[in-house]
């Protein structure tokens, strides 16, 4: 709860929080990613617009005009086709950067074929770097394949830059951008798909806990209870607090269901009690474990010995038995019980 709240005062929280009341709401955790993300870049990437179409920083070409203003308008239709439900997150953002790469690498060729246009030089820097973060962008939205698309485009633009301008500067670090944006483009999908199966896997596991909830007729916060009472050994008190948590039928059947099972296994220890006189009360509870059907860790764990220690009781209980090497221990015990039973 306290970092629910603390949630919702960080700008983010803030900003997510007003937007929500209008944007559809996605359940997958990476949806709710994609869609987070995907507000701060609209918002960043109208106002770059914005700022160029009023003249307020940029290069003020004409034909930046028409290009930023059909980008402006593709931004606003994909947001609307995502905002009436018309394409999925995933979809929208890759419409998103796909159309921003698109747009921005034409600005880039457009300036290196036409060195009248002002500042250049300092143009095609800023779009490469606006190509890189939009590359970025498409990573952290986890687009998978359209990152290699974003990454193409903007290898073809930087190589544009590189045949047409009079820099010889793109000549001379043409290998690192390439190989920079490569590698963007393979740890991207990398990461798109390793998402995707996390995702996956964590969808599969909530609908077998679904499922196991519905067979075991349990919520969450019941069976947080029953793990809790298994975890150590509480006093009354404690006991029955965590019982008073459940109503009175699910206690009836845990305090009935409880009390059968150790007045079972009090009559069953008396029946051992009776039939093998000879072992001592240690030996007398690994037979009980062993003829319950539990190996060797099960024992150690419940007893809390070594593997060595649950052995050599083992080898006293086969020599006080008469017992051969070939012979089964488990069967041998049981033989013995039935046969007491019958005498009785």
């Amino acid at each position: 709860m306290d970092q629910e709240k603390i949630k919702k005062k960080t700008l983010t929280g803030r900003l997510y929080g007003f937007c929500g009341r209008f944007i559809p709401v996605e359940k997958p955790f990476l949806d709710q990613r994609r869609q987070r993300l995907a507000v701060w870049y609209v918002l960043i990437l109208v106002l770059g617009i914005l700022s160029d179409l009023l003249e307020l920083s940029g290069s003020f070409d004409i034909f930046y005009k028409y290009t930023n203003s059909i980008m402006l308008v593709l931004t606003l239709l994909w947001v609307a086709r995502y905002l009436a439900k018309r394409t999925g997150i995933l979809l929208t953002v890759s419409l998103l950067s796909v159309t921003t790469q698109l747009f921005i690498a034409i600005d880039t060729v457009y300036c290196a074929v036409n060195p009248s246009v002002p500042h250049t030089q300092m143009v095609m820097l800023v779009n490469i770097l606006i190509l890189t973060a939009n590359t970025m962008f498409a990573v952290a939205t986890y687009q998978g394949v359209m990152i290699l698309v974003d990454v193409v485009i903007a290898i073809v633009a930087f190589f544009s830059c590189m045949l047409f301008s009079d820099n010889s500067n793109y000549k001379q670090y043409v290998v690192m951008v390439v190989l920079v944006f490569t590698y963007i483009g393979i740890l991207g999908l990398h990461i798109a798909r390793i998402s995707q199966r996390l995702q996956d896997e964590n969808t599969s596991i909530k609908q077998e806990e679904e499922e196991l909830m519905h067979v075991l007729r349990l919520n969450k916060e019941q069976l947080k209870l029953y793990i809790q009472l298994a975890k150590k050994e509480y006093s009354e008190d404690e006991t029955r607090l965590i019982l008073s948590q459940f109503n009175e039928r699910t206690q009836k059947y845990i305090i009935d269901n409880v009390t059968k099972y150790i007045n079972a296994e009090a009559s069953t220890g008396e029946r051992i009690e009776q039939t093998f006189p000879d072992l001592t009360p240690s030996e007398r509870n690994i037979a009980q474990l062993i003829l319950r059907g539990c190996k060797l860790g099960s024992i150690c764990m419940i007893l809390n010995k070594t593997e060595s220690n649950v052995n050599t009781q083992r080898a006293n209980i086969r020599r006080k038995l008469g017992l051969q090497p070939t012979d089964s221990l488990y069967e041998a015990l049981k033989a013995r019980m039935d046969g007491k039973i019958k005498n009785r």
